[in-house]
Formats: structure tokens, C-alpha cells, sequence
């Protein structure tokens, strides 16, 4: 019980309620455990499900039309998934395949509406959360139509340093594996594009490997502009 509180009080939606209201939602999830390169749902499945990933790594990949797959993003721990389908049932837009050992708590749709039903602020909560969550996507995708391919992949090494960097003493290795196509299809550039930024980021000290991750060096003003 103890831990699956833990895992629930990351959430935004949650902050605030007092033991009572948690305990009624801590009851009220299910437990998942997915190996690594094990899907937790692929793409054009029904949706029904919020997901909370407790540790791990998701990958979520999208398959357009034309049979290309595009990385959309990678999630870790504190992570959300799935919260549209509080409101309405839809197809998933995305597959999510995990990186390596992931665990998640989990709600159905069915549980979140008893739960509101029960305590009606939890509504509020929900929206609440959402419309924050929708206001960032808006603001990230109106910085990223701005940028140059450069931009785009300094910006997206920072933010998954800052959420899965571990400290070293030239700067912070990323610990995601991630392939240069698989950092072009998350910039939405070319991957030979994405391999000559990475070449000239690498020649001027600024971005690095260290087996098979990358590692961002340590540089105050980038720091300052990126994180």
C-alpha cells in the first residue's frame, strides 16, 4: 500500500487530497509490469486506461500512412499516459513499447468515474491538470516551429538529460538508449541532417558518447538557454 501511495503522490491530479480521498484512490488501481521491448498497447486500440509509470522507460511510437514510424517520445517515472480517455473513449494514436523493466499503476476509465462520483473535486483536479498540460503542449510546439534542426536536438537532449541524466564529472550522460534516426523521427528532420548536427556538436565540446548513450557537457551558457 505504502508504495503504490508513493507512486500516486507524483501526480498533479492528486496533490492536496487528504488520507481518506487517497486511500479510496490508491484501492482503486491495478498494478503492470512490462519487460523489456513489451508493448502496453499498440496503436488503434480502444482507450480506456490512464496509465502511471512508477520506473521504467516507455517509448511511444506513431505509424503514419505511409508506413513510417516516427518516435514521438520517451517517458519515465512520475509520467502520465492515457488521460484524454478519462473523458471519452477513444483509439489509441500511439503504441507504447517498453525500454526496459517498466512498472505502472493503472486506472480505468470505469474506476476514475465511481471515484469522481464519489468525491466530485476530483473533477476539477482532472481538468485542472489537463488544461496546464494542454497550455505547455501549445507553447512547445509553437517554440519548436521556430527552431533550426540544431535547436530542435539541443532542446530535446537537455530535457531528457533533465529527466533521465545522471551526473558525471564532464557533464551528464543521458541514460536512454536512442539511435540518431530515432532522434530525427522525435525533430522531425532527416537522419543524415540529424548526424552532421551531432558531428559538429561534438566537435566543438558540446555533446558526447560514452558507450551507447550521449552525454551533454558541461557548458553554463547552453545550460542557461536550453534547460
Amino acid at each position: 500500500m505504502k508504495r503504490c501511495i508513493l507512486c500516486l503522490q507524483e501526480l498533479p491530479i492528486f496533490q492536496g487530497l487528504d488520507r481518506n480521498q487517497f486511500a479510496n484512490v490508491c484501492f482503486s488501481t491495478t498494478k503492470k509490469r512490462l519487460d523489456k521491448g513489451e508493448f502496453l498497447f499498440y496503436q488503434g486500440q480502444r482507450a480506456n486506461t490512464i496509465y502511471l509509470v512508477k520506473s521504467g522507460k516507455l517509448k511511444l511510437i506513431q505509424a503514419t500512412e505511409g508506413g513510417r514510424e516516427i518516435i514521438l517520445d520517451v517517458i519515465g517515472p512520475g509520467e502520465v499516459l492515457g488521460e484524454t480517455s478519462l473523458f471519452h473513449e477513444q483509439e489509441q494514436l500511439f503504441s507504447a513499447v517498453a525500454l526496459e523493466e517498466t512498472n505502472l499503476c493503472c486506472f480505468s476509465r470505469q474506476q476514475f468515474e465511481k471515484l469522481i462520483q464519489q468525491d466530485t473535486s476530483l473533477a476539477v483536479r482532472i481538468i485542472s491538470y489537463l488544461s496546464q498540460k494542454l497550455y505547455e503542449t501549445m507553447r512547445q510546439v509553437g517554440e519548436v516551429a521556430t527552431q533550426s534542426v540544431k535547436e530542435k536536438i539541443l532542446r530535446l537532449l537537455f530535457r531528457l538529460a533533465g529527466e533521465y541524466g545522471r551526473e558525471i564529472t564532464s557533464g551528464t550522460v543521458i541514460e536512454v538508449e536512442v539511435t540518431q534516426q530515432e532522434l530525427a523521427n522525435m525533430v522531425g528532420a532527416s537522419r543524415v541532417m540529424v548526424a552532421q548536427v551531432l558531428k559538429e556538436l561534438k566537435e566543438v565540446g558540446v555533446v558526447d558518447r560514452e558507450g551507447k548513450y550521449y552525454v551533454l557537457k558541461n557548458d553554463p551558457c547552453l545550460s542557461k538557454h536550453f534547460s
